[in-house]
């Protein structure tokens, strides 16, 4: 509608038109979506408006038109496909990724520092609960390692003075002392026991330890029998036996794995092994009787080691 009043040449008045996309706010074929505020040129004149069934093509035509007033502003929308976005971050979302990776890696470290502290402060509490209760037991019961004594060993079927006889099948009866000299601790010999008679590292013969209760302040004699079957020689050994026993120093090694349970009070422990060795040396391997000339015997003790 026209304006029929006149003003003056200076102070005309501004129209503002705001041109935009349909009501979906997207243009056809791809096209961006523009908003122009334009104002009215020199001749005073106000631009005609569109009609509102024109076509795209008028609408673009029309709009590079107005581009070219003296004040455009322009806001442009950009579609920019979903995997790329993701892909690329843009840079303060990455700075924030690093803030927050950090804050997670100082919270890991906390939490791996805590579970140190708490694994620690738990191994120290058993160790010191361990220590207190072993201090406590051997102040009470002031427990002594049991002791063990070759009597003597007499030997049977291993004449070695017979010539080219290289395969025996040697018997041993050895008698044992056993002496308990605890007063507050009782020994409980279990089975599963095993006694070898050795020629240094040469297998002679096997047996087993008798199962038998030990009361405190006790000592025990024990006859304990070992058989061996089929022991073949070397010749270099057999003559070195044989000329062990000219001399009158044959040297033997008893082996015993004893698994025991000991009784203090009312506490009774679990199963524990007893190792005894001991070195013999007799004058002579003969059925009519060995001298033992030297004896020595050493006990371990393996708390926990099952045999």
């Amino acid at each position: 509608m026209a304006d029929g009043r006149v003003y003056p040449s200076d102070n005309r008045p501004e129209y503002h038109v705001d041109y935009s996309s349909d009501m979906s706010g997207e243009m056809p074929h791809g096209g961006s979506q523009t908003r122009h505020n334009y104002s009215s040129g020199s001749s005073g004149e106000m631009p005609r408006q569109p009609d509102s069934k024109s076509t795209n093509h008028s609408k673009q035509g029309f709009s590079s038109e107005m581009s070219m007033s003296r004040n455009p502003q322009k806001q442009h929308v950009v579609q920019i496909p979903k995997d790329q976005v993701f892909r690329t971050p843009p840079p303060q979302n990455a700075r924030l990724q690093k803030i927050y990776a950090a804050r997670a890696a100082r919270k890991r470290n906390r939490n791996c520092l805590c579970l140190f502290k708490y694994l620690l402060l738990t191994i120290i509490s058993v160790v010191l609960i361990l220590t207190i209760a072993a201090t406590v037991f051997y102040l009470i019961y002031k427990p002594k390692m049991p002791k063990y004594t070759i009597n003597s060993l007499a030997v049977k079927n291993f004449n070695v003075s017979m010539p080219n006889i290289f395969t025996f099948s040697p018997e041993f009866v050895a008698t044992v002392t056993a002496q308990n000299p605890n007063s507050k601790i009782s020994i409980y010999y279990e089975g599963g026991s095993g006694i070898t008679v050795y020629y240094k590292s040469v297998p002679l013969a096997n047996g087993a330890w008798p199962r038998f209760h030990q009361p405190e302040n006790n000592v025990t004699e024990l006859v304990v029998p070992v058989k061996g079957s089929g022991i073949q020689l070397s010749t270099s050994m057999h003559d070195e036996i044989l000329q062990n026993q000219n001399s009158g120093a044959v040297p033997l090694n008893l082996n015993m794995k004893v698994p025991v349970k000991i009784k203090a009070g009312p506490i009774t422990t679990w199963t524990i092994n007893v190792f005894v060795s001991c070195d013999v040396t007799v004058d002579k391997l003969a059925s009519a009787g060995s001298t033992i000339v030297h004896k020595s015997c050493s006990v371990k003790v393996h708390v926990f080691n099952k045999f």
